[in-house]
Formats: C-alpha cells, sequence, structure tokens
C-alpha cells in the first residue's frame, strides 16, 4: 500500500482513493495493484478523486484502462468526488464521456452495483455508439 492511496470495501464495492497527483513511478505501482482489485468476476471499483487535486495525462491513461478491464469482466467503474478543476479536466480530455464520474462517493458506489439489466443494455448503447463513430471516421461528411 502507498501513502499515495487507500483501498477500503464498501458493500462490495472496493473503493481507491487517491490523495495526490501521482508520478510514473506511483502509476507503476497502482497498475500492478488493479490487477489484484479486479481478479474478482464483476468487480465493482470507484476511484474516490476528492482529495486528488490535479490529474495528469498518466492518471487518464489508468482511469481509462482500469475502466475497460472492469468493463471487459461485467464489472462497476466510476470516478468520484472529483474537483471542479478536475471534473473540468476529465469532461476536457473526453474521459468523462467514457467513464461514469460522480459527484459523491455513494452515488458513484450506487451506480457501479448497479442493475445488471441496465448494464447490459448501457454495453449495447456504448458498441452501438462506438461503432456509428467508427463509421463516421471512415465516411466523413
Amino acid at each position: 500500500m502507498s501513502a499515495d492511496w487507500l483501498v477500503s470495501e464498501r458493500a462490495g464495492v472496493k473503493v481507491l482513493r487517491l490523495d495526490r497527483e501521482l508520478d510514473s513511478d506511483a502509476l507503476a505501482g497502482l497498475e500492478e495493484l488493479l490487477s489484484g482489485l479486479v481478479a474478482s468476476a464483476k468487480p465493482r471499483l470507484v476511484v474516490d478523486l476528492s482529495s486528488c487535486p490535479r490529474v495528469t495525462s498518466e492518471m487518464l491513461r489508468f482511469f481509462l484502462v482500469a475502466a475497460r478491464r472492469v468493463e471487459a469482466q461485467g464489472g462497476g467503474f466510476a470516478l468520484a468526488s472529483p474537483s471542479p478543476e478536475v471534473q473540468r479536466f476529465l469532461e476536457l480530455s473526453g474521459v468523462a464521456r467514457l467513464c461514469r464520474v460522480l459527484p459523491s462517493l455513494d452515488e458513484a458506489q450506487q451506480a457501479v452495483q448497479g442493475n445488471e439489466w441496465i448494464e447490459a443494455l448501457a454495453h449495447k448503447v456504448l458498441a452501438l455508439l462506438e461503432r456509428a463513430e467508427r463509421r463516421e471516421t471512415a465516411y466523413p461528411v
């Protein structure tokens, strides 16, 4: 465990609290930790950003990798409690379109626990959107 993050569990949801902006070395350790956090079937993971003042592009990559790994296993992933500055960066970078970003830890926890029927529908909608985006880039107007 690093002084840069803390892992806890709330009602079957693993919560990873990031306490500061992370450098490359810390992120490498965090990526190793991620493997253990998502080892179960249908993992539920929330990254709590309430104590993280800034997000780097390397952290954005970590969020996207984590979201894809969790969702590939049929689980739920969300980012919680970003500051207004971090929220804006997540929106400008496009991460907020690819990951759930919720204003509180409780809301994020509820979102990743979710209803499996709703999750299945959401995956189908995302697949359709991705296919539409691929067509748009293949055949620009």
